[in-house]
């Protein structure tokens, strides 16, 4: 790069004014763009802004210069090669503050941002003037600022108004604020003014504020006790004198390292772990979501499957299904508590960190020397802080590392849908085969009421089961030890006369536990039932009513079947066989085993219009 005073610079006041505007902005466009030329950085390509000057005499930016040397080290290379003439020079981060700055081109710089930004703003002036000859000529600008606006509350230091202009500038060697019309009136750039430094009025706010000692207020503290933590001055430490004497001692400028160096580590020590804590978060919130698409999936799929059957068997695949899902159910709330207790846990202490760390930047940001040693109390809580989060973290991450690699509950989620799918098939199978080849006929033995007047009695004729009054009576038989199957032949009782159309006429079926004999069969939660009822015969729970079909007449016979080989159910089987119109009617039904946990009995409901009788060949 040539020198830049080869290029003459212009004073503004000895600028002729063209005849012409528009052969005056060429002349202008022209000069301005060679002189912008001589004072652009070769590697930035804008103005030079802090130059250092290298050995071969060429300038560069202080900033270019950090980034090559930065970019160079990165690739293992040393030195440095002048971006204008390829010269090398030994040249390292450590040595730049050893170049020179080049003062001279620096003030040619600013000079030059001044006159462009004046002579640009006479010719628009001029432009004006030949646009619109007859127009009043207005005062022009005499100065805008350089730099883009930015948000400041300073005021001009020179203002008589109340309250006083916004400040526009900030000269550097005067130390005064102007706003523009002061700039103009008190600080013309004529004479040894015109070298006078301008810059932005925020500048002024990131003065150093001298800070004087609480007990000495005379004098300006310039010693940092390690004991007390505090910033003092020499007569604070003055032996025999001052309260801080004997106390270990250290300048401000070591202290203020010191201080730096122990926030500066607690906030890496922070970051680290924040770092570590979200990354942990991310992995469990994964597998949260991956928990809850498996659950989501694994229900469809059951779905999808539960409705392939639900034609044929839709009572049996429906509780097949609830079973499945709720398991699912159990599945993800035990999994989803451990991960939402961990992250909650882990959110309630990334926002302790959170604040924390804003703490350490605040501190770390503060621009005064003495600022952050006045807060230096604050530094051994905050590294109090830092080792419990530490030791949390290393808990956290043992616990994290458990559960991250537990994967039982995701492969029972990934599996349910195969084993839904074999449990279906399983019930299919019960369901469709015929129990008379696993259950044996039995004809069971009663406990039975005895007649009225006759303790020891029972009211079991011919093996026929009969009440008698006008009320039901609930027979039990003995319990069940295997799979059993019998069958019954209800009739009209002949010393009785009344509708087969109307009331409770018979029940028969199984309960978990003796019943009363005013119990009637399956209108009570501990029985299941075939009863006949209202003119229809239907399947009876707790009182809930499922129809089978109407009953035309009597007798008819009733087979009931209990499986007892099922893993989860009791298969209830029954046969319908009607004498009057010869149809016969098959069903089948699956009752959990949580029901009949202690024990399976078989029990009967007469009521006095009809009789329970059993075959002869049993």
């Amino acid at each position: 790069m040539s020198s830049v005073s080869s290029t003459p610079l212009a004073s503004p006041s000895t600028t002729p004014i063209p005849i012409h505007p528009k052969s005056a902005s060429m002349d202008l466009t022209y000069n301005v763009n060679t002189m912008e030329d001589e004072l652009t950085c070769p590697v930035c390509l804008e103005l030079f802004a802090d130059p250092l000057m290298l050995p071969c005499s060429h300038s560069i930016c202080k900033k270019c210069l950090q980034d090559i040397l930065a970019s160079r080290k990165k690739q293992s290379q040393d030195g440095l090669e002048c971006p204008s003439c390829r010269k090398q020079h030994s040249v390292s981060g450590e040595k730049i503050s050893r170049l020179p700055r080049n003062l001279a081109l620096e003030n040619v710089v600013f000079r030059y941002q001044e006159i462009k930004v004046q002579t640009l703003t006479k010719s628009r002036s001029l432009d004006a003037s030949f646009e619109h000859p007859h127009s009043p000529t207005e005062t022009p600008v005499f100065d805008a600022p350089v730099f883009k606006d930015e948000a400041t509350n300073e005021n001009c230091g020179l203002c008589e108004t109340k309250p006083p202009a916004k400040a526009m500038w900030f000269c550097q060697q005067c130390g005064v604020l102007y706003c523009k019309v002061c700039l103009e009136k008190f600080h013309p750039k004529r004479g040894a003014l015109a070298r006078h430094k301008l810059t932005r009025p925020v500048k002024v706010s990131q003065e150093v504020k001298e800070v004087l000692c609480k007990d000495h207020e005379s004098e300006a503290v310039s010693i940092f006790c390690r004991v007390c933590q505090v910033l003092v001055c020499p007569l604070c430490v003055c032996e025999g004198m001052g309260k801080h004497s004997g106390h270990q001692v250290v300048d401000q400028e070591t202290a203020l390292k010191q201080t730096k160096a122990s926030v500066s580590q607690s906030k890496d020590s922070l970051e680290m772990m924040l770092s570590k804590l979200s990354e942990q978060n991310h992995k469990l919130e994964e597998v949260l979501d991956e928990t809850e698409s498996l659950h989501r999936d694994a229900a469809q799929k059951v779905e999808y499957q539960y409705r392939r059957f639900v034609d044929d068997i839709v009572a049996t695949l429906r509780q097949q299904k609830d079973a499945t899902l709720a398991h699912l159910g159990e599945l993800k709330s035990s999994l989803n508590k451990q991960l939402r207790t961990q992250i909650d846990d882990n959110r309630r202490r990334l926002k302790r960190m959170d604040n924390m760390t804003e703490t350490c930047k605040k501190m770390l940001e503060e621009d005064g020397t003495n600022t952050l040693l006045e807060r230096a109390t604050e530094v051994e809580p905050i590294r109090k802080h830092v080792r419990q989060f530490s030791e949390h973290l290393t808990s956290s991450e043992e616990l994290c590392e458990s559960v991250l690699k537990d994967k039982t509950i995701q492969k029972e989620l990934k599996s349910s849908l195969a084993q839904f799918r074999n449990k279906t098939e399983s019930t299919i199978d019960l369901f469709l085969r015929n129990e008379s080849h696993r259950c044996t006929e039995i004809r069971p033995a009663f406990q039975s009421p005895t007649s009225p007047g006759k303790v020891d009695a029972p009211r079991i004729q011919n093996k026929c089961l009969m009440t008698w009054g006008f009320n039901s009576t609930t027979f039990t038989a003995e319990q069940l030890s295997r799979s059993v199957a019998w069958t019954v032949t209800i009739e009209k009782n002949s010393s009785h006369i009344g509708d087969v159309k109307t009331g409770y006429l018979f029940g028969v079926g199984v309960g978990s536990e003796v019943l009363n004999i005013k119990d009637l069969v399956g209108m009570n939660r501990n029985s299941y039932g075939l009863v006949c009822s209202g003119g229809n015969l239907v399947f009876v729970h707790d009182s809930k009513v499922e129809s089978l079909m109407p009953l035309e007449n009597l007798p008819l016979s009733v087979t009931m079947y209990v499986n007892l080989e099922a893993e989860d159910y009791i298969v209830l089987a029954y046969m319908i066989t009607s004498t009057s119109w010869g149809d016969t009617l098959q069903g089948k039904k699956f009752v959990s085993k949580k029901m009949f946990k202690d024990a399976i009995y078989p029990v009967f409901t007469v009521s006095q219009r009809v009789k329970i009788q059993f075959p002869t060949y049993v």
